[in-house]
């Protein structure tokens, strides 16, 4: 049952966080004038999440998901780790400074060993220039430009 057990407990932490995040939704209204309210899509997300997580607690017990595969070592390991520094540094950069220089910052991180200085650059900038664009404009969702230091 060893094999099994971290499938077990990975559903198991997906579907509290999944309850955690249904109860969350719930203080929303689910509908408004127009349709949908602001609770609709978390409330389903979080309920198909708890559904899917039991599903994988039961394929977990039956043994389908057990993998050959051992925990990321080396350089795998290096390359999440970086990834998840960057997206700490992301949040942080956000919070200090506004959208604009976090998301430069973060896509530049994330390009630099792959392309050149300067096509890193021009698809960071790019990237998050559309992004900005994208939520303000067409979404009408205003990213802040500054964070508590501007």
């Amino acid at each position: 049952m060893s094999k099994y057990r971290s499938g077990i407990w990975a559903g198991a932490v997906i579907f509290l966080l999944a309850l955690f995040l249904f109860v969350l939704s719930l203080r929303y209204s689910y509908s408004g004038v127009l349709g949908p309210g602001p609770g609709f899509l978390p409330t389903w997300l979080s309920g198909i999440l708890m559904a899917l997580s039991v599903w994988y607690i039961f394929e977990s017990v039956k043994g389908k998901n057990v993998s050959s595969e051992s925990w990321p070592t080396g350089r795998s390991l290096g390359h999440i780790l970086f990834i998840i520094i960057g997206l700490i540094l992301f949040v942080l950069l956000f919070y200090l400074f506004g959208f604009l220089l976090a998301g430069v910052t973060f896509l530049a991180i994330l390009f630099y060993r792959e392309y050149r200085w300067y096509t890193t650059l021009l698809m960071s900038v790019g990237i998050t220039a559309l992004f900005y664009w994208l939520f303000n404009t067409v979404l009408k969702v205003h990213l802040p430009l500054g964070g508590i230091l501007f």
